[in-house]
């Protein structure tokens, strides 16, 4: 008996330990990525954030096949009975090589969903972002590959697994941080970020915009800017 109760206790806080592990974020918590809206249409996404006083900026990114997107900025204004989003600039980008639906690092896509823009940085001088952190890149910046800092913007003397962001230029010319896996979990995908174009009409899965609409976005941008994510 005592044997069998031993292990129906063991049973028990092996239990207790994954439900905590499943709550408590944390880096490398075993939790899948928070869950995301289901998409219904572009006009009920305007919708959903109209009245959320956690949005006032939307950046939706339409994909339209192979590695094109159109990106669409919106800003939230009074009306005349009510909010309405109106529109900052609608460009061409371009996405992963291998489209959405990302599910893992390494497969050069890019992610599907809603995300909020979590901070800003670049190898150029602030262009006009104000109310999130921006970070001048040099040689000691990297965006981290490590296990123990995973998914993370990090000052280091000696080179680390992930980015080194000042060796992409023009593409880290200005960049921002759609806020894709914020719990940072480990392999899940790292450095999912909205930044200028580069010299391919592709991305390894982030979101790639001229440099002269980059700086628009980024001045538009505030610490309530969501970007959505879908086919057109």
């Amino acid at each position: 008996m005592e044997r069998v109760l031993k292990k129906q206790s063991s049973k028990k806080w092996i239990q207790v330990f994954l439900v905590l592990m499943l709550l408590v974020p944390g880096r490398h918590a075993i939790a899948s990525e928070l869950q995301q809206p289901v998409f219904s249409g572009w006009s009920d996404l305007k919708n959903r954030y109209r009245t959320d006083e956690n949005a006032d900026r939307l950046i939706f990114v339409k994909y339209l096949g192979g590695s094109r997107v159109k990106v669409i900025m919106y800003e939230k204004v009074a009306g005349e009975d009510s909010l309405k989003w109106r529109k900052v600039l609608a460009c061409k980008g371009f996405c992963g090589l291998n489209g959405l639906d990302k599910e893992q690092e390494g497969d050069i896509k890019t992610p599907t969903g809603v995300y909020h823009i979590t901070e800003g940085f670049g190898i150029k001088e602030n262009p006009g972002l104000e109310s999130l952190n921006y970070t001048v890149i040099d040689e000691r910046c990297y965006w981290s590959g490590e296990y123990d800092s995973y998914n993370t913007l990090v000052h280091s003397d000696t080179p680390l697994a992930g980015e080194h962001l000042i060796e992409a230029s023009p593409q880290y010319n200005y960049a921002l941080n759609i806020g894709y896996n914020p719990q940072n979990i480990y392999k899940k995908g790292s450095g999912i970020f909205l930044h200028c174009m580069g010299p391919r009409s592709y991305t390894m899965g982030c979101i790639a915009v001229s440099e002269e609409n980059m700086i628009r976005i980024m001045q538009s941008t505030t610490d309530k800017t969501w970007v959505c994510i879908y086919p057109k």
